[in-house]
């Protein structure tokens, strides 16, 4: 089964292609199938990514549900568009709060 992973990053590291011989002098019947090879290794690839629905935009767009972060937990959010600072600051107790916008979240501790 074709697979990226048999792949180098450096591409003059990439001599042969499914087995076929694609270093410099090669003989040119080989391409082809080389092609067909590399084809056939992106379709598979293509195939693992499980892409379902469509992207998310980089900015605006909507969600719908909780979103987590991978081994971070969840994002924060405010109920108001007014809201604009997302940041989260420890302080030590008796500390001055800190300059931010509305959303600002502060907790102190002693």
């Amino acid at each position: 089964m074709p697979s990226a992973s048999e792949f180098s990053l450096t591409p003059s590291a990439n001599t042969t292609i499914g087995g076929t011989n694609v270093a410099e002098g090669c003989s040119p019947g080989g391409i082809n199938e080389a092609i067909r090879y590399m084809a056939a290794t992106m379709r598979d690839t293509y195939d693992r990514l499980n892409i379902t629905g469509s992207y998310v935009p980089t900015s605006g767009g909507t969600f719908t549900g909780d979103i987590f972060r991978s081994t971070r937990g969840a994002y924060l959010h405010h109920a108001g568009s007014g809201q604009t600072d997302g940041r989260v600051m420890f302080q030590t107790e008796g500390s001055a709060r800190p300059a931010g916008s509305e959303g600002l979240i502060v907790f102190y501790y002693t």
